[in-house]
């Protein structure tokens, strides 16, 4: 992913910086890219435009660009992971084969979030609000979805 980021013509400025930038970046377009569920039909407008950028003396800053604008549109979750499988027999991410980290969520944080989801049905919000500080002060992180809360641990930046 570091070097995705430079022509590769020029001289590669190495900094530890950059690479944990790199490393960051790689794991959100990781985790990105699992979250969209299925992949469907690639957009051909993306991928056009990712020929052309590749096509251009292997142009690699502006190709990441573009998928990053790809990461960031407003097109469906299928349509984007079967776009950047595409994007990817280039890039060699390796993205279909990543899978997260299991995570291990403690039994009490658990029971804090149950507890919060149990106050936000009973529609006690200071309470749900006070459960979901409880749960941020220990260093987890609650996000509310569709299927239900999602707890991950937080990560220190």
């Amino acid at each position: 992913m570091f070097c995705l980021n430079a022509i590769y013509r020029q001289k590669l400025n190495f900094t530890w910086e950059g690479l944990d930038g790199a490393a960051k970046a790689l794991d959100r377009l990781r985790n990105a890219f699992y979250e969209w569920g299925e992949a469907t039909t690639a957009d051909e407008t993306y991928l056009q435009k990712f020929l052309a950028e590749i096509n251009d003396d292997l142009n690699m800053p502006r190709a990441m660009a573009l998928t990053w604008e790809l990461v960031r549109s407003d097109l469906p979750g299928g349509v984007k992971k079967a776009t950047l499988l595409e994007f990817d027999r280039v890039l060699g991410l390796g993205l279909a084969s990543w899978q997260p980290p299991e995570e291990v969520i403690p039994e009490e944080i658990l029971r804090l979030v149950e507890l919060r989801q149990q106050a936000r049905a009973e529609k006690r919000w200071q309470d749900a609000d006070n459960l979901r500080n409880q749960i941020t002060a220990a260093g987890y992180e609650v996000m509310d979805t569709p299927q239900g809360p999602k707890v991950k641990a937080r990560r220190s930046a």
